[in-house]
């Protein structure tokens, strides 16, 4: 799977779905966590003034490339409880992951492990910092064994 910004995601690759699948059903489990992040990403796409070309850079797997992709996912990343705009949130990422994971214990001490390594990753720019969380977060999980590709 590409490394994806949205911990969504990010959590969909820890627990083995990848983009490129041979289950025919897939394609459909991909395009509603899609349409998914889209509703979800709606209010910060008005807070931080993104297009529907950001929104979808986002939803695909694009590394933000402009100050405002980065802000949009820092927006995110605040939504979803992973960071508070200055540090990344260990509790909230492993919550998101427990609710991802669907009782996996292995999946979700391995989710454990990877927010360990990056509960120190903080910024004082809210959008470098979802950067800075997104870099933490794919090097823990190649780490542990698990290849995200961008």
């Amino acid at each position: 799977m590409k490394f994806c910004i949205a911990l969504v995601a990010f959590c969909f690759a820890l627990i083995g779905t990848v983009m490129v699948s041979v289950k025919a059903d897939h394609d459909m489990d991909v395009e509603q966590a899609k349409d998914m992040l889209r509703e979800l990403a709606a209010e910060c796409k008005t807070k931080e003034g993104a297009t529907d070309d950001d929104v979808d850079a986002f939803v695909n797997d694009k590394i933000p490339d402009s100050r405002t992709q980065k802000c949009l996912a820092g927006c995110m990343q605040e939504q979803f409880g992973i960071s508070n705009g200055k540090t990344f949130q260990e509790d909230g990422f492993i919550e998101i992951a427990k609710m991802l994971m669907k009782g996996d214990e292995k999946k979700i001490e391995l989710s454990r492990e990877i927010a360990s390594d990056c509960k120190g990753v903080t910024n004082d720019d809210r959008c470098e910092l979802a950067m800075d969380i997104l870099n933490c977060l794919k090097d823990s999980a190649e780490k542990h064994g698990i290849e995200l590709k961008h």
